[in-house]
């Protein structure tokens, strides 16, 4: 009997040609999962980019607070609301019968607008400096010139149907100013024929609206006594003003018919309020603009009863507005932080790819906190030499560093070359966006797509699995 079991041999798993440990560690290193590595640290940078954020609206509201300080002391923004002929009046009348019966007087207020007004405006601004930080002043010289007619029969008509008592020696003429104390001389009100009246501190019969009442402390503007001859019959005024002011200027379109015309040697106005003008010239050295505002578009009637300045909500005006904006320019440009460094990471990965030196992930977030502290350099040089330098010193420390780094670390001139030219025109293609509000998405747009395509061609041959790495081969097996 045969006995075919072969004793000598031993049986066993036959080991793998590559271990399984090996093929997990050469996918951790592979090309696609570094590629995910770098896309979470370009998240993660948006950390730092929060707090370079926070840094710069607290330099900007900084920056407002001193602005408050210098236009305290100069001036702040300049409403001029009138003039209007307020004429004081009481109404008495008899309610109830028998033991009810009661006499009651209400006292009551008519305000007639100008027929015709002309406010003519010579602005001169200037920026006046407080430690590191400016604001926009101006010294203004107004003309306010038109006619009242003679007040209607029917403006002191009985509500309730009593008796109308007109306090004909209490009338005034009335102009609301939101900063008395930046008038620069005295104010006279010229009336054609009878000389001049000085006007008197405060708006008389009537209280200010303030729109922001929280602020104010009470009535602000001048007023001036007319005789009873003159407003019953009308009459042509004339009344001049001097005064500071800071950040903008503001006319309420008082008369049936109103005329405006400024000029200023301002060259960056912002023309706003409930009005635009029908002309505006603005060159270099300033600008000049004029609105007509005919009565329907004012929307109230000639006479009217208040017991505030009328108008509030319908001011024209202008804005001296700075020409940049430096915080809110970086704080938009911030917005862009991750796409600005994605981009960067991708020019640095296709360079690892295509040379034969490897670039740590710790490289990588290196040369993203490069580019972080270039918003803070941006910030810090803008607020002493302006924004566009600070971009140049700033961009230029940012785009020397890296490139520098990048093509040493790669072992690669060509590759420092390469970043110097990426880097440069990210850069000026940032600073495109923040003057171009308007194409900011299309130019956006444009560079992700261009970019994209690039990466798509220029990693056809990368072997993202890692896989094909000659040193990973698996070794032959001896015979």
């Amino acid at each position: 009997m045969t006995d075919n079991t072969d004793h000598g041999t031993t049986y066993g798993p036959v080991p793998p040609s590559q271990p399984s440990t090996t093929r997990v560690l050469t996918f951790l290193g592979s090309p696609a999962v570094k590629f995910v590595l770098i896309g979470l640290l370009s998240f993660l940078l948006l950390v730092p980019s929060v707090f370079v954020w926070v840094l710069v609206e607290e330099r900007a509201h900084r920056a407002k607070d001193v602005a408050r300080e210098i236009a305290r002391s100069w001036g702040g923004t300049q409403e001029i609301n009138g003039p209007y002929l307020v004429i004081p009046f009481t109404e008495t009348y008899t309610t109830g019968s028998g033991e009810d019966f009661e006499t009651m007087t209400i006292r009551r207020t008519a305000v007639l607008f100008p027929e015709r007004l002309t406010v003519g405006g010579d602005i001169a601004v200037e920026e006046r400096k407080k430690s590191i930080y400016t604001l926009p002043v101006y010294n203004a010289r107004l003309d306010l010139d038109g006619t009242f007619a003679a007040t209607p029969e029917d403006m002191f008509e009985p509500k309730h149907g009593g008796t109308i008592d007109v306090a004909a020696d209490k009338a005034v003429v009335v102009i609301g100013i939101r900063d008395v104390r930046a008038l620069k001389s005295e104010v006279a009100l010229a009336l054609a024929g009878t000389g001049a009246v000085p006007f008197e501190p405060g708006l008389g019969p009537l209280a200010r609206t303030d729109r922001e009442p929280r602020r104010s402390s009470g009535p602000s503007g001048i007023n001036a006594s007319v005789s009873p001859q003159a407003w019953q019959n009308g009459f042509s005024f004339d009344v001049k003003l001097q005064l500071n002011g800071s950040t903008a200027i503001y006319v309420a379109p008082a008369g049936q018919t109103t005329k405006v015309a400024v000029q200023s040697d301002w060259a960056h106005p912002g023309f706003t309020g409930a009005f635009l003008p029908e002309t505006r010239t603005i060159t270099s050295s300033g600008f000049d603009a004029a609105w007509t505002i005919p009565y329907l578009a004012r929307g109230i009637p000639k006479v009217m009863e208040t017991s505030h300045l009328p108008l509030q909500d319908k001011l024209l005006g202008v804005k001296f507005v700075e020409p940049v904006n430096f915080y809110q320019t970086i704080s938009r440009s911030l917005k862009y932080a991750i796409g600005f460094i994605s981009l960067t990471f991708l020019a640095v990965f296709v360079l690892e790819m295509r040379s034969g030196w490897r670039f740590h992930w710790i490289q990588y977030a290196l040369v993203g906190l490069a580019l972080i502290v270039f918003y803070v350099m941006l910030l810090a040089f803008a607020e002493h030499v302006g924004y566009a330098p600070a971009y140049l010193i700033a961009a230029g420390a940012a785009t020397l560093l890296n490139a520098v780094y990048v093509g040493t670390s790669l072992k690669s001139r060509l590759a420092g070359l390469v970043m110097l030219a990426v880097l440069g025109s990210i850069f000026a293609v940032l600073f495109a966006l923040m003057q171009e509000q308007d194409y900011a998405l299309l130019i956006g747009s444009v560079i992700a797509f261009v970019a994209l395509s690039i990466t798509m061609f220029v990693t056809q041959r990368i072997d993202w699995s890692g896989q094909n790495r000659p040193d990973l081969e698996p070794a032959a097996e001896a015979v």
